[in-house]
């Protein structure tokens, strides 16, 4: 009879999360634009990405289904649903007149809905798929329901959702081939290898930054074997060299997904060795990889694995010392990073003065020692998790310190991933900000259910009820989602001061800029100027997005803005020109409108006027 309460409570809870999920995806849906959306969707003078692909296939093109390096072939197939609704999506979206467009905001919007809908849609139902796959391998019911909870309820993780981006389905695809994966060794069942196949496939589709997973899972299948080495389990020579066989299959068989979706690969094979050779020193790794994996048939074949036997028993210490210290290392790098942050520390604030969230591959972050480098790796992710998953997180990472757990191979495999991850984007010195690091969120909130199970194992505390921890998770994380919609992506906890930021308005803003100027008078006669896009979109009146390349320079007879937008990412990218405008052409410095996302003052959109005499 418990079982079955169980099984109605954890039905109940998935569709409630489910539709709380799609209510707050579906606000606001339609009400913004990022900068790159419009690429995927509708271009000049061509249609968007997305239809480039289709039109490709339809004609036979192989060559010209590599519409993007990214490559963004996964989110073809998921947004490419809208293609049946408007076949054309960049007809009647606006007229233009030199560099002045007005746009159909109407149209927009629709646009919106068409392209963003089966992707909010297809990430809820896969978050509902990962239930599945995380009960499989940690055999909990109640871990798989909090981690699909805290993923469908995620800000950033939502935010990302809404936007018709290549990283909107690389998370979704690259978390499912890991769940997939585990789930596979744990039960050793064909049809959650054959998952794990077509989502790596498909992960490598969205983006190129997925080929991390093919050095962690050999890393995964290493971990596996050492662990069921110090276990009665012990694997057999047969059973390793059938795991080494199936690893090999798993990436050609993703590799073999990739090709059929991109055809453009058998045109010009250099796109397959592309995803290979795109990030630095990945050449070295996968040599390593072959080396390593050629080494271990050769020996089991003509040792029987006398030899690898020997080695695992030199290592079956690490199966204690390894969790415990990967445990330790994170615990201590995030409790520095959230001190130094939180309390406005002398490091802390010299650093964020000195390396800007988004500086990339700038010299300001590849200036700063690798100690520094690797602390400022981190700060996003922890300030972008909800105050619930991140001292969940924190609380099973101290444990794991401490105490073996049903769970610790788990934990120990999430936490090497993190390894793999944040050493990859070191040796490329990037700095990874939430966008870059997406893949990373439904793994650190896998590890967060597991941390809420094992606080509410502890004896005067397992006799709550898990339906009562359920519902009190629904309201904490429907409490995070309530208080910083619509603009989810930009989600910031508020252990972060509000004088910092780690992520930028990115379009966010532009359709309430765009609500104040089509109110004023006369509103189909303005000119507007904004220094970023996601503006235009959305006015009646006349506009121009970062005219004469930074150089705002009026030429005679040339029309003259009535009011100009400025956001914080337009004002690094026209420093110069803002100089000007500032100087030349604005009445006050005071803005007529402005807005912060999500209360942070540096996350601004403002809107002057222009000084000149026909605005007087």
């Amino acid at each position: 009879m418990k079982k079955m309460t169980n099984k109605f409570s954890i039905i109940f809870f998935l569709a409630v999360a489910f539709f709380v999920y799609l209510f707050f995806g579906l606000y606001h849906l339609t009400k913004f634009e990022t900068a790159d959306e419009r690429y995927w969707m509708y271009e000049d003078p061509e249609n968007g990405r997305i239809q480039s692909y289709w039109k490709a296939i339809g004609n036979a093109k192989w060559n010209d289904t590599f519409v993007n390096d990214k490559p963004g072939i996964s989110l073809a197939y998921v947004s490419g649903v809208a293609l049946l609704f408007k076949n054309k999506p960049a007809e009647n979206l606006f007229s233009q007149k030199n560099s002045e467009r007005i746009y159909n905001p109407q149209e927009i919007e629709r646009v919106h809905f068409l392209f963003r809908l089966p992707l909010l849609i297809f990430n809820g139902l896969f978050c509902l798929l990962f239930f599945w796959l995380i009960w499989k391998f940690t055999r909990n019911q109640w871990i798989a329901l909090w981690a699909t909870i805290f993923i469908l309820f995620s800000p950033i993780l939502l935010g990302i959702s809404q936007i018709v981006n290549p990283d909107s389905v690389l998370w979704s695809f690259s978390a499912g081939s890991i769940f997939a994966y585990l789930a596979y060794l744990k039960s050793k069942e064909r049809k959650y290898f054959l998952l794990a196949i077509l989502f790596l496939g498909f992960a490598l589709l969205s983006k190129y930054s997925a080929i991390i997973l093919v050095p962690y899972f050999l890393l995964v299948l290493l971990v596996d074997i050492l662990f069921k080495h110090t276990s009665e389990k012990n694997d057999s020579c047969r059973e390793i060299k059938q795991k080494l066989i199936t690893y090999c299959v798993l990436i050609f068989g993703a590799l073999a997904v990739f090709s059929l979706l991109l055809p453009a690969v058998f045109t010009q094979s250099r796109y397959l060795f592309k995803i290979f050779i795109k990030l630095n020193g990945f050449q070295y790794i996968f040599l390593a990889i072959g080396l390593v994996v050629c080494l271990l048939f050769f020996e089991l074949l003509f040792f029987k694995g006398k030899v690898l036997a020997w080695i695992m028993q030199k290592l079956k210490f690490l199966v204690n010392f390894a969790p415990r210290f990967f445990a330790l290392f994170f615990l201590a790098l995030f409790i520095f990073v959230l001190y130094h942050w939180m309390a406005n520390t002398k490091y802390g604030e010299l650093i964020m003065k000195e390396v800007p969230f988004d500086t990339e591959k700038g010299l300001a972050f590849q200036e700063q020692s690798f100690f520094t480098q690797a602390i400022l790796e981190f700060v996003p992710l922890l300030f972008s998790l909800t105050p619930i998953t991140l001292l969940a997180l924190l609380f099973i990472l101290g444990k794991t310190i401490f105490k073996k757990t049903t769970h610790t191979k788990t934990v120990f495999l999430i936490m090497l991933f993190l390894i793999a991850f944040y050493s990859a984007m070191l040796l490329q010195e990037l700095l990874v900000t939430t966008r870059y690091g997406i893949m990373l969120y439904p793994l650190v909130l896998l590890l967060a259910s597991i941390g809420i199970w094992e606080l509410f194992s502890w004896k005067w505390l397992e006799k709550i009820n898990k339906i009562w921890i359920t519902i009190g998770i629904l309201i904490i994380s429907f409490w995070s989602l309530w208080e910083t919609k619509p603009f989810y992506f930009n989600y910031t906890n508020d252990l972060l001061p509000k004088n910092r930021i780690i992520a930028d308005a990115w379009g966010y803003g532009g359709y309430e800029a765009a609500q104040f100027l089509n109110n004023l008078p006369n509103a189909e006669n303005l000119l507007v100027w904004t220094d970023y896009n996601g503006y235009c979109y959305f006015l009646k009146s006349r506009c121009i997005m970062g005219k004469n390349n930074g150089q705002f320079k009026m030429r005679e007879g040339e029309p003259i803005p009535d009011y100009f937008i400025k956001t914080r990412r337009g004002t690094i990218m026209y420093r110069d020109m803002w100089k000007n405008i500032n100087t030349k052409f604005l009445f006050a410095s005071t803005p007529v409108w402005e807005i912060s996302i999500n209360n942070r003052a540096k996350n601004y959109v403002k809107i002057f006027k222009s000084a000149l005499e026909k605005n007087k």
